[in-house]
């Protein structure tokens, strides 16, 4: 019996891995049954998992979201009985495939069940890359496809991607597929910005760079783009109002002593936001930022109880600072 564990918040790559084992094992799609830890119990997985596939020689189970591997298992209404996985690690009696996918960024090492995990099954682990590490598998990744690609555009790539793999390896697949049939394989910035597409969350920054900088001509160059766009005004009120919490944040916490990657994990976000705010920091005053949250709560309460226009709200709060 084939047993796997795929570990890792890299989904994208997590799952081309299930794909790759299931491809090596030759089973089908409609003979792989996938279950939610969050939705139902192990032990109904297993009794699938010790039944014979049908019209086939085998099938795979997929056990999704083991939230009990980990140390912060989370509110569950799933009564999960763990003997019976550890039974199947420890006397396998099928032919059948089982993949159990957490995607975390690590177990709980303490627990019987993870240390029988990591002895009994076949493991693949895509954990976060730093920033560094990231531009190295990018550009490995883009000479394998004879793309070459120079310090800036590789700087450019990796932040509009916001340094996850996840982003990278679909915008990577994009750019070779544009040079497929091109003589010149060269990664320029404009075909960077020809390609990959400004996330709304990029924009969200830029906007509120330039209003922290008092800059109001760009900031409301950016707002009319994101209006070109189709935004929802309402949304981008409250992704602008994070924005600036999470400034306020990250200054704090610097100004207390924490370096970047123990801001990302207190804060609980990617380390390259919290790189790039916390680049610009000298520049943030923490009693402006919660200031401009002070406004952008009663903005929202205005355009609630019908007082403001919701397109309306953003400009005014734009044009008066």
């Amino acid at each position: 019996m084939a047993i796997y564990t795929i570990l890792g918040e890299q989904a994208v790559l997590c799952e081309k891995k299930i794909q790759e084992l299931l491809n090596k094992h030759q089973i089908k799609p409609f003979d792989t049954i996938s279950y939610d830890m969050r939705e139902t119990t192990v032990q109904k997985a297993i009794f699938d998992l010790q039944t014979v596939a049908f019209l086939s020689d085998r099938k795979a189970i997929i056990i999704k979201n083991p939230t009990f591997l980990t140390a912060k298992e989370g509110k569950t209404d799933q009564a999960h009985d763990l003997t019976v996985l550890t039974d199947v690690l420890e006397h396998p009696k099928t032919d059948n495939i089982l993949i159990i996918y957490a995607p975390y960024d690590k177990l709980d090492d303490r627990k019987k069940l993870v240390k029988l995990l990591k002895k009994k099954t076949e493991v693949f682990t895509f954990e976060t890359y730093s920033e560094q590490s990231l531009k190295e598998w990018a550009k490995q990744k883009l000479e394998k496809e004879g793309i070459t690609c120079e310090s800036d555009s590789l700087d450019l790539l990796i932040k509009l991607t916001h340094a996850k793999i996840d982003m990278l390896y679909q915008e990577i697949e994009k750019i070779s597929l544009y040079f497929m049939e091109a003589s010149s394989k060269e990664l320029t910035l404009e075909v960077i910005h020809l390609l990959v597409a400004r996330q709304l969350e990029d924009n969200v920054f830029l906007l509120t760079d330039a209003l922290v900088k008092r800059n109001i001509e760009e900031a409301y160059l950016i707002y009319e783009d994101l209006m070109t766009q189709n935004e929802e005004p309402l949304k981008l009120l409250i992704l602008i109002a994070n924005q600036f919490r999470l400034m306020a944040q990250v200054v704090e916490l610097s100004q207390k002593g924490y370096r970047e990657a123990d801001i990302a994990k207190t804060l609980n976000v990617h380390p390259y936001r919290v790189k790039l705010i916390h680049g610009q920091s000298h520049r943030f005053n923490p009693e402006v930022l919660k200031g401009y949250l002070l406004q952008l709560a009663d903005l929202d309460y205005k355009i609630k109880t019908g007082v403001l226009n919701k397109e309306l709200a953003l400009e005014i709060f734009i044009l008066n600072l």
